[in-house]
């Protein structure tokens, strides 16, 4: 027996596309990740879902997911605040890639802490651009 594809009318898009919103914004990337995916589906040309779903399978670690997602939407037109957000996720993507195969690397994996670099070194890596603290950029650069 065949299947209908879904439809939906424009505002149970709306509600549905809104739903997802809050979810991302309650950290549950699961559940909105699933309604994007949905929504996308019933409404490929709604652009805004798909790069809702890139954020979510960035955020869930399914970064091959994420990039084909990406590679998928490079191939339609965007408007250019689309086609920046692309970009900032695209680079997240990249960015998350490379963090997880430098884990694997220094062997984070093997019971190092979060923060350090190797397993051998015990001091914490703080990075003063993201904490703000003027003197221990002061002092980065002295060493470096």
């Amino acid at each position: 027996m065949p299947t209908s594809p879904v439809t939906l009318e424009p505002k149970q898009v709306d509600f549905l596309y809104w739903h997802g919103v809050s979810k991302m914004r309650m950290a549950d990337f699961e559940g909105a990740n699933t309604l994007f995916r949905l929504l996308h589906a019933a409404c490929p040309e709604r652009t805004d879902t798909a790069l809702g779903r890139v954020y979510c399978l960035v955020r869930l670690g399914e970064l091959e997911a994420a990039s084909s997602v990406v590679a998928a939407l490079r191939r339609h037109p965007l408007r250019p605040d689309e086609m920046a957000l692309l970009g900032r996720l695209h680079r997240r993507c990249e960015f998350e890639r490379a963090r997880s195969a430098a884990r694997q690397r220094l062997g984070a994996g093997a019971g190092a802490e979060p923060g350090m670099v190797d397993a051998g070194l015990r001091e914490p890596v703080a990075m003063p651009h993201t904490l703000g603290d003027d003197e221990m950029a002061r002092r980065s650069a002295e060493r470096g």
